[in-house]
């Protein structure tokens, strides 16, 4: 096996910064665009992003017990959401805004996952041209959906946009896009997974264990989820080694028996804070993510898969022990995308298989299709007119690695020309954000403002105050909130809005352009809200049912 040397790793952090630099140009361009108005520092799922700054604020303040900001109905917080309410303390220590934190976590975070993903791809491949396609495979490829997008003329397939442009998970070019946790999260995956295959093969065993354990307990405190595959697929590999050698199988199973066993105490203590919190679990009720057929996985990971299978039959027929717990993963993954049990969870067990994926393709492309391309007559026929094999594969190596990135470029390419030409969803008007710093400054955290669903998902992540509704998931019982506020704004007589005030102890209402294009509400005619602040065409109405 050659090794990882010094100049290796100068290459990879080179191609890392590259691969960060990129994922931030949408961000760069939205805050270069912002005058007048106001980019909200997110570029893809942005109400994701406002809950993961509602959590900074809510550590900005020195809590450790989250609550859900995004729903009126009171109920006691728990020690869940650790990462992002960690932000927020180190936000509050640091004299720094919750946003700038959070927007030099993302960098930071992607680059230890891509760090991470080479080290993994170090460990399973021999040479150092394998290696460097496992991890351009990694940093930049993605799916067909492309495909989808030329020949379909609504742009989905079966009624669903390909995956390529919205399952973050499933790409690692889309997690460093988005969100820190998430890269986090991976990072810690694979760590786990790589230093308990060098235990269970009998390599540097306590360095490999205890290492192996930290990493699966930060798994679990950022996305507890991902244990499952990940044990799973380790169980999976033991019993294959068990089948191939006898020498302490069976005390390594006690080992990985602990390894699996020592995070779950946190993961009860989570699963119990939910389940006996009836808003907590209204929440998880709600946040339910189901996987898509199996043809948008096929697709989803396209010329990768194929690469992949290939790489995996190599494995497999060359009996390589160690790479073998690659192939594992993703077959153990393959059922539980589709498994009954964790219906709200299913799709999230693809996390972190682009990397194993990516590194099998890059077998299967050096050690399976090159050779191929090199023996066949397309070559032969090249080689005639003066254009050697082993150049015609360098250029065949060069231009499937490239099919891989298109989907890639293409939602790069869509999110910055969102940024570029000013979408709605991504920006606020001054007068807008005036108002909700007003909030911020003259309010209480525990009063709960009424305003649009976009201004509800901005409050709590700019001022770390409740609001009436605001999130897919953490607005409790949704489609009624919906209609609620709709109802309220758009001057319903279906709706009393004395009461509905008065049931969800709402203090203030929130009064701009989106309020305004929900119907026809006229806030001065009634009696019982009183303007307390104006800027621009915004104005914050104060709730008093007493007067």
């Amino acid at each position: 096996m050659e090794p990882v040397n010094r100049r290796s790793w100068k290459w990879v952090l080179v191609v890392a910064v590259v691969s960060v630099a990129l994922s931030s140009i949408p961000y760069a361009v939205g805050y270069l665009r912002q005058t007048p108005d106001i980019f909200i520092g997110a570029v893809y799922d942005y109400q994701d992003y406002y809950s993961h700054l509602a959590k900074m604020q809510q550590g900005v303040r020195g809590e450790w017990r989250y609550h859900i900001l995004f729903t009126p109905e009171d109920h006691e917080g728990a020690c869940i959401n650790l990462f992002y309410l960690a932000l927020g303390h180190l936000s509050a220590a640091m004299r720094l805004s919750p946003m700038l934190v959070y927007h030099l976590a993302r960098p930071l975070c992607a680059l230890v996952l891509l760090l991470v993903a080479y080290a993994f791809i170090g460990y399973f491949v021999d040479d150092r041209k394998t290696r460097a396609i496992a991890y351009v495979l990694v940093c930049f490829s993605s799916g067909l959906g492309w495909l989808v997008l030329l020949t379909s003329r609504s742009f989905t397939l079966g009624g669903i946009t390909p995956v390529d442009f919205w399952l973050i998970e499933m790409y690692t070019f889309f997690t460093i896009l988005t969100f820190p946790h998430t890269c986090l999260a991976q990072a810690a995956h694979l760590l786990a997974f790589l230093w308990m295959v060098q235990f269970l093969r009998g390599e540097a065993r306590w360095r490999s264990w205890l290492p192996a354990v930290g990493a699966t307990l930060i798994l679990s405190i950022v996305h507890p989820y991902s244990l499952l595959p990940l044990n799973v697929s380790l169980a999976a590999y033991w019993l294959y080694l068990a089948s191939r050698q006898r020498d302490r199988i069976v005390s390594r199973l006690f080992w990985l028996l602990g390894f699996a066993l020592l995070p779950l105490p946190w993961v009860a203590y989570s699963y119990l804070s939910i389940s006996a919190n009836p808003v907590f679990s209204a929440w998880q009720a709600q946040s339910y993510t189901l996987s898509p057929p199996p043809l948008h996985y096929l697709l989803g990971y396209g010329m990768v898969l194929g690469l992949a299978a290939w790489g995996a039959v190599s494995v497999l027929r060359k009996k390589r022990e160690g790479s073998v717990a690659l192939v594992l993963w993703p077959v153990i993954v393959a059922p539980l995308l589709y498994l009954p049990l964790i219906f709200n969870l299913q799709r999230r067990m693809i996390e972190g298989v682009h990397v194993p994926l990516s590194t099998l393709a890059a077998m299967g492309l050096r050690y399976g299709l090159l050779p191929s391309l090199r023996r066949s007559p397309l070559a032969g026929w090249m080689a005639g007119f003066g254009y050697p094999r082993h150049r015609f594969g360098w250029l065949a190596e060069r231009g499937i690695v490239a099919l891989t990135t298109i989907s890639t470029w293409y939602l790069l390419a869509s999110l910055t020309m969102a940024a570029a030409i000013g979408n709605d969803a991504l920006y606020l008007t001054s007068s807008e954000v005036t108002a909700v710093d007003w909030l911020g400054r003259h309010t209480s955290s525990d009063d709960v403002v009424l305003s649009s669903y976009a201004i509800g998902g901005y409050i709590p992540a700019r001022t770390g105050h409740r609001v009436f509704w605001g999130h897919w998931a953490e607005s409790i019982y949704l489609p009624e909130k919906r209609a609620q506020a709709h109802a309220f704004y758009g001057g319903s007589e279906m709706l009393e809005r004395r009461t509905f005030l008065a049931r969800y102890d709402i203090q203030y209402v929130f009064y701009g352009p989106r309020e305004r294009d929900l119907g026809g509400l006229d806030p001065w005619a009634i009696a019982y809200l009183e303007p307390v602040f104006s800027s621009g065409e915004v104005v914050v109405y104060r709730v008093d049912l007493g007067g």
